[in-house]
């Protein structure tokens, strides 16, 4: 059984991802990111796409999801306000993402952090989510529970570079009988936390590449037969 492996790229750092585009166009390959709203006073020193680029980018096959307002921890903060930056997210998305439509794109929590309210708040409204609960990664492997509850986990690393763990992620992946394995990454070269060398993101792709049980796929790829 073929393992789908995807990677999720949070918070729009533009130059990160403008040159990941690049990177996965010439292996015909397309990615995926997760993205703010408005992004404004987050991590500020790394300057973040707009919906200009993110339009752009998703004009040439790329998944442009959403990551929340801003990158407040709806775990953290009162349901209703949570969910009145959930409903904020979604109107300037339909705004400024062209075609965009909640029940066809998954949700990231910000930190993979949510609460059960907020769970269902969102499963009623978009495709899937990812969230970890708790904010503590997983092994990174779905089964098929977790796709009939339109819920995905994930695993990541940092404060410091992830190229080490997500290779041994990937191995660990390669013997499982899991539908779906996911990983999340900010920048590259030092942009943001927990970043990955581009030398590191191409080896993690050459791997993927040529395992007989792993396969390279967006997320959108496997969800697209899931509605709320």
């Amino acid at each position: 059984m073929s393992t789908q492996v995807s990677f999720i790229f949070d918070d729009g750092f533009k130059q990160s991802c403008l040159r990941i585009v690049d990177l996965f166009e010439a292996r015909g390959l397309r990615a995926t990111f997760a993205v703010m709203a408005d992004p404004s006073g987050f991590l500020d020193e790394f300057p973040k796409g707009d919906f200009v680029m993110w339009n752009e980018f998703q004009a040439r096959g790329h998944g442009i999801h959403p990551h929340g307002l801003d990158h407040s921890d709806l775990s953290a903060i009162p349901f209703e306000q949570a969910t009145a930056k959930i409903d904020e997210c979604f109107s300037r998305f339909g705004d400024q993402l062209e075609g965009f439509d909640p029940s066809a794109t998954p949700y990231h929590l910000t930190y993979n952090r949510s609460t059960a309210d907020v769970d269902r708040y969102l499963l009623e409204r978009v495709r899937a989510i990812r969230t970890c609960g708790d904010g503590e990664p997983t092994d990174g492997l779905s089964h098929e529970g977790d796709l009939s509850r339109r819920t995905f986990g994930c695993t990541w690393h940092g404060p410091d570079y992830c190229d080490d763990h997500l290779l041994a992620s990937l191995q660990h992946a390669e013997g499982s009988a899991s539908p779906l394995f996911l990983y999340m990454m900010h920048g590259l070269d030092g942009e943001g936390w927990g970043p990955i060398r581009e030398s590191g993101l191409q080896k993690a792709l050459d791997f993927v590449e040529q395992s007989d049980t792993l396969t390279y796929r967006p997320i959108d790829n496997l969800t697209g037969g899931l509605k709320p």
